[in-house]
């Protein structure tokens, strides 16, 4: 009798929820240890690209493959075993339930994915999105064991379950044979498998190109930012000089020359700042004809950038027709000069060989 018990079909299915109850605490321990994982793996490649060409790089990169294989033999495993007893008990309405799930999940992460678009206008902004992505490619990694398992299951079940046995487990509104039962169950299964499958193709194709635009739009943001930073420091420079320089009319008459002459240099010196203005507006300029629309924070420094490489223009021609116009007034060749009988303000700054020039 004992015998006869064990063998009967409610022991089995007790014995198959309880097999699966223990399956799952091993399952959820393994989820548990995920984070350490990823974390792992991460870091390991970040140690990778800084050792880049040595032999260290090479051994350790093998260990890094060799962990992630075996965390994937082991979360594959466990995924099998799971759905090998799940299967066994009430395995097409499960298998029905588990492909809506996926669907609705592959439905959720391309809607989420479609809302990281567009692309930013900054740097900032665009490192933020790519660190948004990486953790949906992660996402992506983990849950791919489970749709893969989900697929094989379900391509097992329709090999191996008999036409008898599919009848019993769809009801149509209508008298159908037994046949005809069987080949709807196949094809519903099958369909939803099929679904899943070209959503989860899709959803990793659409993950792969918006990576490939964040990767491009960093490259160029980056060029962008350097070649602003760059030009920013050489007009700060000469903005220094700039602000350096005296009013003429504090200047000493018979040094006018010489502070010409130094405007000129200085002004020969600078022109090759103006390289830097072109490039910076003609890397500005491309990002017009491509998906990428700039930023107003972007915006605002190229246009400061171009404003202040003007101003300085102006500065230095204004510089030199004013010094221009007291060498030809108050220089040595002129004939105007400043009378010692000149009353108030004038009388202190008059000398006989120093006499300051005023606008």
């Amino acid at each position: 009798m004992q015998q006869d018990q064990c063998c009967s079909p409610r022991f089995k299915l007790k014995m198959i929820h309880r097999k699966t109850y223990r399956v799952k605490d091993l399952q959820t321990e393994i989820e548990a240890h995920t984070d350490i994982f990823h974390n792992l793996d991460e870091n390991g490649q970040k140690i990778l690209r800084s050792l880049e060409g040595s032999d260290d790089a090479a051994l350790l990169q093998r260990r890094l493959d060799n962990m992630n294989f075996r965390w994937s033999e082991l979360r594959k495993k466990s995924l099998n075993i799971r759905s090998h007893l799940e299967a066994s008990s009430d395995q097409w309405k499960r298998l029905h339930l588990s492909l809506q799930e996926l669907l609705a999940w592959l439905q959720l992460k391309d809607d989420e994915l479609k809302q990281q678009a567009p692309i930013g206008g900054d740097l900032p902004t665009v490192q933020k999105q790519n660190d948004t992505h990486r953790a949906f490619k992660r996402e992506l990694k983990t849950k791919e064991p489970v749709i893969m398992s989900a697929l094989e299951t379900v391509r097992v079940f329709l090999a191996e379950q008999p036409l008898e046995g599919l009848e019993k487990l769809y009801q149509e509104p209508r008298e159908l044979s037994p046949e005809e039962r069987a080949q709807n169950v196949t094809k519903l299964l099958r369909r939803q498998a099929d679904e899943v499958k070209t959503e989860w193709d899709k959803l990793n194709l659409h993950s792969a190109d918006w990576q490939k635009k964040i990767d491009e739009a960093l490259e160029r943001l980056q060029e962008l930012q350097e070649a602003m930073d760059e030009l920013d420091l050489k007009l700060r420079q000469a903005e220094v000089t700039k602000g350096s320089w005296q009013p003429v009319g504090d200047l000493l008459i018979d040094s006018l020359q010489d502070y010409l002459e130094k405007v000129k240099v200085y002004r020969a010196e600078i022109a090759p700042i103006k390289e830097n203005v072109n490039h910076v507006n003609d890397l500005a300029h491309q990002f017009t004809s491509s998906d990428i629309q700039l930023s107003p924070y972007n915006l605002n420094c190229l246009e400061d950038l171009n404003t202040r490489w003007k101003l300085l223009q102006v500065a230095i021609d204004e510089r030199i027709r004013q010094l221009h116009e007291a060498h030809r007034d108050f220089g040595p060749t002129s004939q105007h000069f400043l009378s010692t009988s000149v009353q108030g303000p004038w009388e202190r700054a008059i000398s006989p060989n120093k006499v300051p020039y005023y606008i």
